[in-house]
């Protein structure tokens, strides 16, 4: 319960920036209860990993690919010998990221292609502080977001490891137009808007942030981009890339209504592997 040591201005009461973090929770993907593994999220690729090692071809990079009438091929490149490979499958589910997709050489049709381009994505970036849990020690705050009006957006703090000497600090968490234009900034300038930012909420502690880390979705070699924003008018470009092109499918967050969630990614794998199930029983 927080206290208002002033009366709500009516441009404070106008201002999205103000109702951002109380609607926060109240987004659809934000209200159920939510679950990470142990030792962070990418434990989950890890684990499909393990199981599935023998099949997996890790350090390759897809150069090609091409429908066919009985099959379709993918060509590679090893980026560790440099050698090309082609390997030929009944089906293809795809899950390349549409911002690398779309300049991927394919013999997509023009509608299917077209599609690609038009999949609507923003911008994103992340800044991460190792440091002492001086926000636990001096405010008791145990996870949780905090909105601020700067560039930065967000400053996040981490959702476990609870009392631990030392923890990492979200310290930017920004999307879309701000992002675009924050990451046209050197790194040093993001690192010193993150630690200004975190400065001005807790007077005196962003002396202890070290080993900072900035990560801007778009700059990511195999992304390219953050997420997608399927909205209204991108309906038609949906429904058009839920369906297979030949014999090329596509899956992943991109191709979900819960875009940016792994739930996503998983969901549209399921719904495409239903879709070949239903294929083959129909031939």
């Amino acid at each position: 319960v927080g206290v208002l040591r002033e009366p709500l201005s009516l441009p404070t009461l106008l201002d999205p920036v103000f109702w951002q973090g109380p609607m926060f929770d109240d987004t659809f993907e934000m209200q159920p209860t939510m679950f990470q593994p142990v030792g962070g999220m990418d434990r989950i690729p890890k684990a499909f990993h393990d199981r599935l090692k023998s099949v997996v071809r890790l350090g390759t990079e897809v150069k090609e690919i091409r429908n066919g009438d009985q099959d379709v091929k993918i060509v590679y490149r090893d980026k560790k010998t440099g050698r090309v490979q082609t390997v030929t499958a009944d089906y293809c589910i795809c899950t390349i990221p549409p911002r690398v997709l779309e300049n991927l050489p394919a013999n997509f049709s023009k509608p299917f292609a077209d599609g690609i381009r038009q999949i609507p994505s923003g911008g994103a970036n992340k800044i991460a502080w190792q440091s002492p849990r001086f926000w636990e020690t001096d405010r008791q705050i145990y996870g949780g977001l905090s909105f601020v009006k700067r560039d930065v957006q967000l400053i996040w703090y981490p959702s476990g490891g609870y009392f631990q000497p030392s923890g990492v600090l979200i310290g930017c968490y920004n999307f879309d137009d701000v992002a675009l234009r924050f990451m046209q900034q050197s790194i040093p300038d993001r690192l010193q808007a993150s630690r200004d930012a975190i400065e001005a909420l807790f007077p005196g502690r962003s002396q202890l942030l070290a080993r900072g880390l900035t990560v801007a979705w778009n700059h990511v070699p195999y992304n390219l981009a953050p997420w997608t924003h399927w909205e209204e008018p991108y309906n038609a470009v949906y429904r058009l890339l839920d369906q297979p092109d030949g014999r090329v499918y596509l899956a992943g967050e991109h191709m979900s209504h819960i875009s940016g969630w792994q739930e996503g990614s998983a969901q549209s794998a399921h719904r495409v592997l239903k879709l070949i199930a239903e294929r083959n029983a129909a031939a």
